[in-house]
């Protein structure tokens, strides 16, 4: 009778195992063209399924069924993702214009903006506004300013300047099509007088220091530098090139682990890991992990199941080309490692925070640089990827 007994409670408990599941337990949104993207996608998912079932663990029964319920899902992500990519395949040719021209030299404008001093800033803002302005894309730029009253907003974020330069701060609307229309009347406006740029970035991203071209670039890298993935995201999602898929919302635990790539500074290191365990999310920071006899790579490669990186830019290093000036860089197996979880994940999941004046590779591009800064503006900067990456953020957390 013991041996019925068992039967009958694993019975039972697999039937409230598949209820459970009969559901929705997380939602994933993934880049068909991006197979760190895709995996992202997976591991959420059996994060999710694994979670909803965690007390029947031990269940064989309820083991074999999450077991084919995770394959299910994970062919449901692959066939819609080769659909997507079918798809694309099969618009390439009337889209080749848009994605090989368009995108591609929005992206190198942004990336040449970010190097850009008082000097180059003009040419390339006028660039960038003018791309936004092709026959590709003005209707829909169009669009997007039209929800937008940038005088308001302006006039909105200087009323809050104090009595100290740079206190003024911007209320970014919470609508990312009305922030991405936000920015491209920035770009607009900056390219009918440049001059406004340097006082725009001086009131709202002032760094204390007294040079006007590190506020301009870290204006650019806080502004410009997620616009330019954002639109370009946004553009291909409203022409078909980007799915973004649902799968039958359970938290799952290892969804929310963050890798955490530092260099020397243990405040810096310090600072974020408090920053994301006060968000609820699990930092992972590699010499705090068990070795088990691996080498660093092995360790990363064994670690390097989260659903987010942050990787700190710390001038723990000097370097430059031979025979040049050199200048603040981070150490090389931060840049490896910023490289490693770009390929894994996606670009879209990794935020990269860059100290002072340190030199940031120039090979990234759609890769976010958010400024390290001492007044805690990065953290809402953060929330802001960790949320459009598909995470829950409580920003009551991040204002206290």
């Amino acid at each position: 009778m013991q041996g019925l007994d068992k039967l009958l409670r694993e019975l039972d408990q697999a039937q409230n195992a598949l209820a459970r599941l009969d559901g929705t337990l997380t939602t994933v949104e993934f880049d068909p063209t991006q197979p760190g993207s895709i995996q992202a996608a997976i591991t959420k998912m059996e994060g999710a399924v694994d979670a909803s079932v965690a007390a029947y663990s031990r269940n064989p029964m309820v083991k074999e069924l999450t077991d084919g319920v995770k394959a299910n899902l994970r062919e449901q992500i692959e066939q819609r993702a080769a659909k997507a990519r079918t798809v694309a395949a099969e618009r390439y040719e009337e889209r080749e214009q848009m994605d090989g021209t368009i995108f591609r030299k929005i992206e190198n404008t942004i990336d040449d903006l970010k190097w850009a001093d008082t000097n180059t800033f003009d040419r390339h803002i006028k660039k960038l506004s003018s791309l936004l302005k092709s026959d590709e894309l003005v209707e829909m730029s169009d669009e997007l300013v039209g929800l937008i009253d940038l005088d308001a907003w302006l006039a909105a974020g200087e009323a809050t300047q104090g009595g100290m330069v740079g206190s003024a701060e911007l209320e970014w609307p919470v609508d990312p099509r009305e922030e991405l229309g936000m920015t491209i009347a920035l770009a607009h406006w900056f390219a009918d007088k440049p001059d406004r740029a340097i006082h725009f970035a001086h009131t709202f991203y002032n760094s204390g220091g007294r040079k006007i071209t590190p506020e301009l670039q870290g204006m650019v890298a806080q502004v410009f530098a997620p616009f330019g993935r954002d639109f370009i995201d946004y553009v291909k999602q409203e022409t078909g090139v980007v799915e973004l898929t649902n799968i039958p919302e359970q938290s799952a635990s290892t969804a929310r682990k963050v890798f955490v790539v530092h260099g020397h500074s243990e405040a810096a290191k310090e600072k974020m890991a408090r920053f994301l365990s006060r968000l609820d999310f699990e930092p992972i920071i590699l010499h705090e992990q068990a070795s088990g006899n691996r080498t660093v790579i092995e360790k990363i490669e064994a670690h390097s199941d989260v659903g987010f990186a942050v990787v700190l830019l710390t001038s723990d290093d000097v370097g430059g080309a031979l025979g040049g000036d050199t200048q603040p860089r981070a150490r090389q197996n931060v840049i490896l490692e910023l490289g490693y979880f770009v390929g894994k994940l996606g670009r879209s999941r990794v935020a990269v925070f860059r100290q002072g004046d340190v030199e940031v590779p120039s090979d990234f591009g759609g890769v976010v640089y958010i400024q390290l800064d001492g007044a805690g503006a990065w953290q809402q900067a953060l929330g802001k990827e960790l949320n459009e990456a598909g995470f829950a953020v409580d920003w009551n957390k991040i204002m206290t």
